[in-house]
């Protein structure tokens, strides 16, 4: 048997059970990528390219593809990417912004169906009716200034010490 993992040669796609295989302990099992290298007799390049992303079970906030976790460490920190587009975001923000968004249609399409029951109009539930203030970018960023005026803060206490 040639090892994948020492053919200097131009490398041929591995089998599909190997695929199959790898794809299956990658994200089931608590093993680590070096005992799934070894066990499968892949380098770790070979074993990264084949594993494919792990469906999050969630569309795309753009329209077109699914959420995918890219690997197990985005899984275990809540960290989606389309398949797609390329958006990645964290799986809490993308599940509330796709709630937010599934409220507003469904709030849409009643007020469009004569036959369907109305929603109040008072001033609270047209303040829910309002898209949210801030887009998906907004809030990355604001994330993102957030983490660093935090991590600003504790480098400077830090330093004190």
């Amino acid at each position: 048997m040639i090892s994948l993992k020492q053919s200097k040669a131009p490398r041929n796609p591995p089998p599909d059970e190997v695929v199959e295989r790898a794809n299956d302990l990658y994200w089931s099992s608590g093993a680590s990528v070096n005992q799934l290298t070894r066990e499968l007799d892949l380098s770790k390049g070979a074993l990264y390219e084949i594993i494919t992303p792990m469906a999050a079970g969630l569309r795309c906030p753009c329209g077109g593809g699914e959420m995918a976790y890219t690997n197990r460490t985005a899984r275990e920190r809540g960290f989606v990417s389309c398949t797609t587009c390329g958006l990645e975001d964290e799986e809490e923000h993308v599940r509330d912004y796709l709630d937010e968004q599934d409220y507003s249609s469904a709030v849409e399409l009643t007020a469009a169906d004569p036959g369907l029951p109305q929603v109040r109009s008072d001033g609270q539930t047209e303040e829910l009716n309002r898209p949210p203030p801030r887009n998906l970018e907004k809030l990355l960023v604001a994330s993102a200034l957030a983490g660093l005026a935090v991590g600003l803060v504790l480098g400077g206490l830090l330093r004190r010490r």
